[in-house]
């Protein structure tokens, strides 16, 4: 039972990076995504198939984490988030900086402004992780 529980628990320790690159002691380097590593191997994503090394097999891992698509995502969800609770503040209406007149904001017509400044705001957050997201040393053989 005890043998069990600790394949079990070493299974459940998982790294996970959305980009990899596994250098292996036969001098070969491969790059791709989904890069999953546990106590004993390494998973990673090549074209579209799970690729599995053990660590006696790898001399060192780099990684990206993948901040791109969580900073656009943030990025966006905040100006969506900051439009509509404004507009819902002030009640669908509008006041013109020329005349001074109030206006009815027609709920299809916010629906259309927050979903364009949302994929703006997406693009921007996108390029600044993507501009932050460096190569990182995840595990080095010393050995």
């Amino acid at each position: 039972m005890g043998l069990i529980f600790s394949q079990l628990s070493a299974d459940a320790v998982t790294q996970e990076y959305a980009m990899g690159k596994v250098f292996l002691s036969n001098g070969m380097t491969l790059e791709g995504k989904d890069l999953r590593m546990t106590m004993e191997s390494i998973t990673i994503d090549i074209g579209g198939q799970d690729q599995v090394f053990m660590l006696s097999e790898v001399v060192q891992v780099m990684a990206k984490s993948g901040k791109a698509k969580r900073y656009g995502q943030n990025c966006a969800g905040s100006c969506v988030g900051i439009n509509l609770g404004l507009w819902l503040a002030s009640g669908g209406v509008g006041i013109d900086p020329e005349t001074g007149e109030e206006y009815d904001i027609k709920p299809m017509q916010q629906l259309i402004s927050i979903a364009l400044w949302g994929g703006i705001s997406y693009g921007i957050g996108y390029l600044a992780g993507k501009v932050t997201d460096n190569w990182q040393i995840v595990y080095l053989n010393r050995g």
